[in-house]
């Protein structure tokens, strides 16, 4: 993506799903090839995210029904949402977010209980 371009709420659904597919399919260098720099770092490269991928899928196990999936934004940024029941977490819900820059960079996620999932604005 450029900074040129305007994303709607329908391209950063689009975005947030193949990234999404593409976490659960362990596919993290697809993935950080898309993470702005400061998300790079912060992540820890290729290694850090198939750390943050292999504990996901053993926390949540293999996902089950989707309960709710849009677009939102959180402290004024987009922001991917999916809520999930998965096999190995049968406590509540898990929600799955992406948060984007406005030019479709991957800039941070998010990984927990719907309960503990902080309100979008």
């Amino acid at each position: 993506m450029t900074a040129q371009t305007t994303l709607t709420d329908a391209d950063y659904l689009a975005l947030g799903r193949k990234y999404y597919d593409w976490f659960v399919s362990a596919e993290a260098d697809s993935l950080v090839a898309h993470l702005s720099a400061g998300a790079q770092e912060r992540a820890g490269g290729v290694d850090g995210v198939n750390r943050a991928i292999v504990e996901f899928l053993n926390l949540a196990g293999v996902e089950g029904e989707i309960v709710e999936e849009k677009m939102t934004r959180r402290n004024g940024r987009p922001q991917y949402w999916r809520e999930s029941r998965y096999a190995a977490f049968t406590e509540e819900s898990l929600v799955f977010r992406w948060v984007f820059t406005e030019a479709g960079d991957l800039d941070g996620v998010g990984m927990g209980p719907r309960s503990r999932t902080p309100a979008p604005d």
